[in-house]
């Protein structure tokens, strides 16, 4: 058996932005983001043109990687050139802040430990999109080195967003290993596991039934939203059914913090089933971005069901529709759009103007995050299985690609969820 046989397969395999192609209402909903805050952001947000990764003097963690995140496939989806620039652009001054031992966040070497190593996780992430994207050669080798440096930075411990969002780590590193084989990385695997948040323990004896005035990371929503593919990514290199956890998390999370849109409420943190709480936009993206993982890894149906209520329930929702402005907390049934009077804020652990719309309410991670929400959509309506392709999304779409051999196209057209008809061209 071969090393590289230690990392199982996933059940379907996702298509790239050269072989999907949104069409109909859903390419129309991706023109809105790419017109809309998403497409100009970069244009207007000192944030991310002053950022440290791109050489200024702004934020240097997580703003400008999140943004990339949805940004990238957005402009490779609409195969804009000026989108794809721009997206380039801001790549080549993460590569070239790389450091001679791969270290790739703007932070000072005397600083690197107390550095929230979550950033780092994240830009990994973001360089595999731009590769799947873009077939950049240089990604590669940028991407071994990242994650020698990340394997060389754990020498004892995570702590704060890392250790809550260690798993994540995890989507670049197998990236790199189903093209290299290098079984250190399958080691690096381990000691994220070992390093973080253990939510398989947390979710067998969960006590957060009731919602409290305070904040934690094994509470918080998006922390709760992204670990819901955790089972599912070790699954690959631990065995096992990858999708028992996430079903055992979900029934507990629906039963306590569930609401009618298809997801669990967290105004930061959990905060039960009254519809007043609401639920962070971050957490509606990365619970989508999840249940695509899970499509792919374990194949079960079941989380393209989950994927589409959040699709079309709580992520429209958030978000006005010109995508020009959104809110932190979306409200289920929501009848008023205004700051709550100091004396009842019906938020658990958010401030009282938390749910109103604008282009940066609360706080500064939704609005660069939101934008992987649509095109991480669009790019899960097919799916590669071992004996065909799986039409995952009946959504309006384009495939072409190419299967033992022989060119395939497939034209979905559908209005759906608007109509109920489905015509699929072969």
């Amino acid at each position: 058996m071969s090393e590289k046989a230690n990392l199982q397969n996933p059940q379907f395999v996702p298509f790239t932005v050269r072989e999907i192609k949104p069409q109909g209402w859903l390419r129309r909903q991706l023109r809105i983001q790419a017109d809309g805050l998403c497409g100009n952001l970069d244009k207007i947000w000192n944030e991310i043109y002053e950022s440290r990764w791109a050489g200024g003097g702004r934020d240097g963690w997580e703003i400008l990687p999140y943004w990339l995140d949805g940004f990238i496939p957005l402009g490779w989806l609409l195969d804009d050139e000026e989108l794809k620039a721009r997206g380039k652009k801001y790549i080549d001054c993460i590569i070239a802040g790389q450091k001679a031992d791969g270290w790739l966040c703007p932070c000072e070497d005397k600083d690197r430990a107390r550095y929230d190593i979550w950033a780092f996780f994240l830009v990994c992430k973001v360089l595999t999109v731009y590769a799947d994207c873009s077939g950049d050669p240089r990604i590669e080798t940028v991407l071994s080195k990242a994650l020698h440096s990340i394997a060389a930075h754990l020498g004892g411990t995570l702590f704060d967003w890392g250790a809550a969002r260690w798993f994540e780590c995890l989507i670049p590193v197998f990236w790199l290993y189903e093209r290299t084989g290098e079984p250190w990385l399958l080691d690096l695997a381990h000691r994220l596991e070992v390093l973080g948040i253990n939510y398989e323990k947390l979710f067998l004896h969960y006590a957060d039934q009731e919602p409290q005035r305070r904040w934690t990371f094994i509470t918080h929503v998006v922390n709760i939203a992204m670990a819901l593919k955790s089972g599912a990514l070790t699954s690959r290199f631990r065995g096992g059914d990858p999708n028992v956890f996430a079903r055992m998390a979900l029934d507990k999370l629906f039963t306590w913090h569930g609401t009618a849109a298809g997801h669990f409420t967290g105004d930061e943190c959990v905060a039960g089933t009254s519809p007043v709480q609401g639920t962070e936009l971050c957490g509606v993206v990365e619970a989508m971005y999840s249940y695509e993982t899970l499509i792919s890894v374990g194949g079960a149906a079941e989380w393209a069901d989950h994927l589409e209520d959040l699709a079309f329930n709580a992520l429209p929702a958030a978000i006005s529709p010109d995508m020009k402005t959104h809110q932190y907390d979306q409200m289920v049934n929501q009848v008023q759009c205004s700051v709550l009077p100091k004396d009842h804020v019906v938020f658990m652990t958010n401030g009282a103007d938390a749910h109103v719309f604008g282009w940066g309410p609360k706080s500064g991670c939704c609005t660069p995050n939101f934008s992987q929400g649509w095109p991480k959509f669009a790019l899960s309506a097919f799916m590669k299985a071992p004996d065909g392709i799986v039409s995952v999304l009946p959504v309006p779409s384009e495939l072409n690609c190419t299967i033992n051999g022989t060119g395939v196209r497939i034209t979905a057209e559908s209005e759906y969820p608007f109509r109920d008809s489905l015509r699929y061209t072969i």
